[in-house]
């Protein structure tokens, strides 16, 4: 028997398959999407069989050192899938297969063994390698069987959670007067068959050293079991009444939820139009013909708000996959769904990979969202894996957004996607968008970045005891730091950017590479006394509105105050039980969040994002301003929105002012036909890295002429140009820009100049259809 593995080795020249013998012990356990152990050179590596085999060409081959799962940690749809990022991507397919795995399952390869049954009691809370291969053996046989259950072990550490199980061996044994805390757990326990030791330990204000004293008595048996962590449980699930849809809801329902669907659909519907009912009752639908479902959301920010309404609708069916939970927590959920115990799936981007088995409907929230693309590798849309998934399933992808892309637009009104429009808000009127005039506000002296209608909205809410949203897209409490004698600004040493000034702990900050240093007293270039903070963010943003209006209970949400566990979550209830009365935030509360005492909206500096040099800043602009105008007046009481502009007749300020997409649209698609921009084009970026100037722009001079010769109408090779962040992390950057219409003659030419630069120090990337151009 021939196992075909990929190997654990990010490198052009292992990626492909390699073939190993399989030993007779592990014959029984080798299927496709099995992890194992093999050596590779002087080393054992983790590896992934992909396929097994009769007969291999070879003359000899090496045998696999041992099997490291009972079951398939993948399917056959996701070691397809793998190949398919491998081809799309241009990354190796062990990166693609990693990708796909949570994290507990990359940092170790070994397991612990968990066990209730008696004649398996020896191997309890042991390593499953510190056995010899026959036990090994026997143990993944048991675990087939569901005899014991294996958890992977990280860092030394259980990342599963345990519980001990307590049950009364002899209640006759005499205990003395004085351990009265003894007597009070014995006679407890007469009147329980077994109880769990987190529970009684409350309740009985019981410590370990009793528990010990008891077992070693021999009054009771203890038994270590393993307990899946919940991080919502608690959440109560709703009894399930019906909604009532609109008519425009309830013909979107129908259209996804077609017997035999497989289109793509874009369900376009302005803000507070109901798309989260259409997701549910699609989903439910589907849960009824014994479907699964995927529902994806962009940011972690939203992932609270939109699993409570989920967990309440379908309780324990539901499964939550996303970078704010722990190593445990995700590994937990990710053997949920590996073991078919849910049916629905709700996370951010990598949630694309769960390992459903009869996917019914994939749907992505806010498709717009940058986030949906992977930045690293494998360089994935998540769009274009969902529709990959749902081919191989034959069932539906929604795309769902009050201001899609332009390309998803473009897509459905070719007839590319299904066209499902929401024009109407659920319950009310759009609210109406108030455009101010920064310019004037100076002319006034004004001076704050607050102009007075929106000062005097403020104060007007917090006297009805209504709640606002105020959005700066900027975190940090001011943009950069200068020096008023010699100009000087405080850059990144380790990259071509300026330090962003943080109040709260009185330092300065790279948000690319993490830097950190003192705020300094004097210039570090001419030791001058007049070193000040300028530019705008979060924290100043904070501290000038409290000085405004010192009766605002402000909760601030950005990078800073979120990066803790749990941080989104808790400030976002702190805010719906109106512990705050106005939120603060970057673009995280933009979108997709539901509060209906929020009645006031303000965007501070709404066109400070036109400024970017990226063909996309108009677009992200008009729906940041659309998305957080939407977060207002969705409840009973009316809403406004007052947008702060220097440049109020800019067509994307004038056109988010109405909620008029289509306008926007028609204007943008002319600039980006007149540009050569998407979807027009499709593009490709390379990035060129080098520890040396000279050496990434030779290199990318040098990548640019192997390409130029593919040059035709449809193959423009733009560069090499300096990356706008030209130094990033101690390497200097350099890019070459391609636009095309071919797909994969692209790959195939990028491909070959990839290969043609396996073991060079240069470091060469390939985005292709690239979101972030920095």
């Amino acid at each position: 028997m021939i196992a075909e593995v990929i190997v654990d080795v990010a490198a052009a020249t292992v990626d492909r398959p390699f073939d190993y013998e399989v030993p007779d012990l592990w014959r029984n356990l080798v299927v496709p999407g099995m992890r194992v152990e093999v050596p590779f050179g002087p080393r054992a590596l983790l590896g992934i069989v992909v396929a097994v085999k009769n007969e291999t060409e070879l003359a000899r081959i090496k045998p696999i050192v041992r099997v490291l799962d009972e079951t398939p940690t993948y399917t056959e749809e996701l070691l397809r899938l793998s190949s398919y990022l491998s081809e799309t991507t241009l990354c190796y397919q062990a990166t693609a297969l990693l990708a796909m795995l949570p994290a507990a399952l990359k940092v170790s390869y070994d397991k612990l063994i968990l066990t209730e049954n008696p004649r398996r009691i020896h191997w309890n809370q042991k390593k499953i390698s510190q056995f010899p291969s026959e036990i090994q053996q026997q143990v993944l046989v048991a675990a087939q069987k569901g005899e014991v259950d294996l958890q992977p072990i990280v860092k030394e550490k259980k990342t599963s959670k345990t519980d001990k199980r307590i049950r009364l061996l002899d209640a006759t044994i005499e205990l003395s007067k004085q351990a009265t805390k003894q007597i009070l757990f014995r006679d407890y326990l007469m009147e329980r068959p077994e109880v769990l030791w987190s529970e009684v330990m409350h309740e009985l204000d019981l410590t370990v050293s009793i528990l010990n004293s008891l077992e070693k008595k021999g009054v009771i048996t203890v038994e270590t079991i393993d307990v899946n962590r919940n991080p919502y449980e608690h959440l109560v699930q709703d009894i399930f009444v019906p909604s009532t849809l609109t008519t425009h809801q309830q013909d979107a329902v129908d259209a996804i939820t077609a017997p035999d669907e497989t289109n793509t659909f874009l369900l376009h519907g302005v803000t507070g139009s109901g798309k989260t009912e259409v997701y549910l009752e699609s989903i439910h639908t589907m849960l009824e013909r014994g479907r699964q479902a995927i529902l994806l959301v962009p940011e972690i920010s939203l992932t609270p708000m939109m699993v409570k309404r989920f967990k309440r609708r379908f309780g324990d069916r539901v499964a939550v996959l996303h970078s704010g939970l722990s190593l445990g927590e995700k590994y937990d959920e990710w053997r949920k769904i590996s073991h078919g115990e849910v049916d629905v799936v709700v996370g951010a981007r990598s949630a694309i990979f769960a390992p459903l088995t009869n996917i019914g409907v994939i749907i992505l929230d806010e498709e717009h969202e940058t986030t949906y693309k992977q930045e690293e590798n494998p360089r994935y849309h998540t769009r274009d894996v969902a529709t990959w998934r749902a081919a191989y399933h034959k069932c539906p992808v929604v795309l769902g957004s009050a201001t899609p892309i332009l390309e998803t637009y473009a897509r459905s009104q070719k007839g590319v996607y299904r066209y499902l429009p929401l024009k109407e808000r659920f319950g009310g009127e759009l609210p109406p968008v108030e455009i101010i005039d920064m310019r004037k506000e100076l002319e006034r002296g004004n001076r704050t970045p607050f102009s007075l209608p929106l000062v005097e909205g403020i104060k007007q809410r917090i006297e009805r005891g209504e709640q606002t949203v105020l959005l700066l897209n900027r975190r940090g409490y001011t943009t950069f730091v200068l020096c008023r004698d010699c100009g000087e600004t405080l850059q990144c040493p380790h990259c071509a950017v300026n330090l962003t000034y943080h109040q709260h702990q009185d330092c300065l900050k790279c948000h690319y590479c993490g830097f950190e240093a003192a705020m300094p007293k004097t210039c570090p270039s001419c030791e001058s006394k007049k070193i000040r903070q300028f530019g705008t963010g979060t924290q100043k943003i904070e501290e000038e509105l409290a000085h405004l209006i010192p009766e605002a209970k402000i909760i601030r949400m950005d990078q800073d105050t979120t990066s803790r566990k749990g941080a989104h979550e808790k400030l976002l209830n702190a805010f719906e039980r109106g512990e705050g009365n106005i939120l603060l935030g970057t673009q995280m509360i933009a979108k997709g969040l539901d509060f209906p005492n929020v009645t006031l909206v303000g965007v501070i500096a709404a066109d400070a994002t036109l400024g970017i040099p990226d063909f996309r800043a108009s677009e992200r602009t008009f729906q940041l301003i659309t998305q957080v105008s939407g977060r207002a007046g969705r409840g009973a009481l009316a809403g406004q929105s007052i947008i702060q502009t220097y440049n109020p007749d800019h067509y994307v300020i004038q056109t988010a002012k109405r909620h008029d997409y289509e306008a926007f649209y028609k204007r943008e698609m002319q600039l980006r036909k007149l540009g050569g921009h998407p979807p027009f084009w499709f593009l490709g970026l390379i990035t060129i890295s080098a520890d040396h100037p000279l050496e990434a722009q030779a290199e990318a001079e040098a990548i640019a002429g192997e390409l130029r010769h593919l040059e035709s109408d449809d193959l423009i090779v733009n560069g090499p140009l300096e990356a706008p962040l030209a130094r990033l992390k101690n390497m200097y950057r350099q890019q070459v820009i391609l636009k095309h219409k071919g797909q994969e003659e692209v790959r195939e030419a990028l491909r070959a100049m990839l290969a043609l630069r396996i073991k060079q120090k240069v470091q060469v990337t390939v985005d292709l259809n690239p979101f972030v151009f920095m």
